[in-house]
């Protein structure tokens, strides 16, 4: 903490100001006591200038009598005045010491573009303890002050550049990321930066590049499952991550005790990028547990129409997968009849049962919640609110000393803090993958381990499960001749299996499971003993009886859908992708 404290300008400058403040008062204490000695009058004034001459060096009155006051402060003075010299050029040479330390700079990180992506990034890896170049092509951005205060070596320009990406050594760094403000932008930025590292050796370098278009970054990042070469790319979307990581936190969907799904309605403001991968995630999850009933939802945007019905072209699924409704609505210039149709869908037994507000901004998504609260009365109902950080107005719907008790039903979302983070950026695809595998295990039943808690929750070594699982899904589709490709459309004519390619890949399920549990300890027994570890389903598919078989097949049947909900789809290896 102490080394911390010292690191920051700030606090240097006010151990410097008090450092100077205590000298003024020795000396001003020290000359006056050596006049009262020496029977010498000397007004402030002079005083003053004597405290001036022990400054610069120029104090001629050591042989007469020095009191211990001024014996500390004849040393003090030079001293903390070459520390002000020193610190003031640290601050106005700082770019330049810092492009010097490039010089001997690897293993870093480099980010291009701090805006709000960015500079939450970079900040993320230089808290983690990693050095942190940020490239910015706008010097006036806030983003470069915050960067700079976390420590993060800033340099000003193109970071599509080679030559401003050599002078970031994005050769020596581990990752790249990729974050300005368009995807041409990012996407030039990352091929860019091949030829510069072309010739690294080692390990590749890591190049995580944001698209906007979630969409298009679906259709990207399958890439990196056998990407090859001196830099490995994948493509993110905040937006998609984020609504991911909001339906793990706050499901919208309740089963009873016996598994049934409860019914549900959801209600959802802001029909945007976050919006749009809401309902298609929502749609996905409602599917599995509930396969037969539409899921109910009524959608609120000033151009929700017209939003959704680009959505339902792009996924065709969702004409079946749900019951909507849909209300052009604009909270800031309301109707009686939109007011009176939003009440509505919060009234009787089929009203909503789950409510999201969704807006990019933030006071928007905020006034909203209000609104509901307020004006339409809607205080039992859960409503997860989208807020930039889990600070400023989002503190307010934060558990905590800051959390008002006059909102008990709502819940922030802190978009920033949930998409930029570590694990967010070094997750490939494979990572993505295991997470919508452990997140299909919960939708269905436990093995015997106790695992339901949400991916954020699990070691390592608990998430290695779902992990294996992944690379036996891909060894499953090889072993028939399918691969991994992007979900282009969800409902669209997929590839299906045979009934003997269900039997098979069912079959490699249940080896790989029975492998897995002996290899953890677990023997078989006439009776499912989870404390002695002990499962009478520890035999070979052939002894299996025919129940457990049909679980094998159903789970396999299920595997199209899980895969859905993860952005990928099955396809034949002989079908480009």
């Amino acid at each position: 903490m102490r080394s911390r404290f010292f690191s920051r300008a700030r606090a240097r400058w006010l151990v410097i100001a008090a450092l100077w403040v205590g000298l003024f008062v020795l000396g001003i204490g020290g000359f006056r006591q050596q006049a009262t000695v020496g029977h010498v009058g000397r007004s402030n004034l002079d005083i003053l200038y004597l405290i001036f001459q022990l400054i610069t060096l120029q104090y001629n009155g050591a042989d007469a009598v020095l009191n211990w006051r001024l014996e500390i402060a004849r040393f003090l003075a030079p001293a903390l005045a070459f520390s002000t010299v020193l610190q003031s050029a640290s601050l106005v040479f700082a770019d330049e010491f810092r492009r010097l330390r490039l010089q001997y700079v690897r293993n870093h990180t480099v980010v291009c573009g701090l805006g709000d992506v960015g500079t939450r990034l970079a900040q993320a890896f230089a808290m983690d303890g990693g050095r942190v170049v940020a490239i910015e092509s706008d010097p006036s951005s806030s983003g470069v002050a915050s960067a700079k205060a976390a420590g993060v070596t800033v340099l000003i320009g193109d970071a599509s550049d080679p030559a401003l990406l050599r002078t970031a050594r994005v050769a020596q760094a581990v990752r790249l990321i990729a974050v300005c403000g368009n995807d041409a932008t990012n996407v030039q930025i990352a091929s860019q930066a091949v030829p510069v590292v072309d010739d690294r050796p080692g390990k590749a370098l890591r190049c995580a590049v944001h698209l906007d278009d979630a969409e298009m970054a679906t259709l990207l990042r399958a890439a990196d499952l056998d990407q090859h070469g001196s830099v490995r790319m994948s493509f993110f979307n905040t937006h998609e991550r984020a609504a991911r990581a909001l339906l793990s936190e706050h499901s919208p969907f309740a089963v009873d005790r016996l598994g049934h799904a409860l019914s549900s309605h959801v209600v959802l403001f802001g029909l945007g990028q976050l919006g749009r991968s809401l309902v298609v995630n929502m749609a996905q999850q409602w599917a599995e547990i509930s396969p037969i009933d539409p899921l109910r939802i009524t959608i609120v945007d000033e151009a929700a129409s017209g939003r959704w019905a680009a959505l339902r072209l792009g996924h065709p699924a969702l004409d079946e997968g749900c019951d909507p409704q849909v209300l052009d609505f604009d909270l800031k210039a309301p109707t009686a009849e939109g007011v009176d149709a939003l009440q509505r869908s919060f009234a009787g037994r089929d009203g909503a049962t789950w409510v999201v507000v969704a807006y990019a901004d933030e006071s928007l998504s905020l006034s909203t919640a209000l609104f509901l609260h307020q004006s339409l009365g809607v205080r039992k109902l859960p409503i997860i609110v989208r807020t930039r950080t889990e600070v400023g107005l989002g503190a307010l719907l934060i558990p905590g000393e800051s959390r008002s008790d006059a909102f008990p039903t709502m819940r922030a979302f802190p978009f920033l803090d949930r998409t930029c983070t570590i694990d967010a950026i070094d997750a490939g695809v494979r990572e993505q993958l295991a997470r919508a595998v452990h997140e299909d295990y919960l939708l269905r039943s436990s093995d015997g381990v106790n695992l339901a808690k949400a991916w954020d929750e699990l070691d390592d070594d608990e998430r290695d499960l779902s992990r294996r699982r992944v690379d036996g899904i891909l060894g499953d589709l090889a072993s028939i001749g399918c691969e991994l490709g992007p979900l282009r459309r969800w409902g669209a004519p997929s590839t299906t299996f045979s009934e003997a390619e269900i039997e098979q890949l069912a079959e490699r399920e249940h080896i790989r499971w029975h492998d897995d549990r002996l290899e953890a300890g677990w023997t078989y027994g006439d009776a499912r003993d989870n404390d002695a570890r002990k499962n009478p389903m520890l035999v070979p598919w052939e002894d299996l009886p025919d129940d457990a078989r049909a679980m094998n097949v159903t789970s396999v049947r299920a595997l199209p859908m899980m895969l859905a909900r993860a952005g990928f789809e099955a396809v034949r290896a002989d079908i480009p992708t």
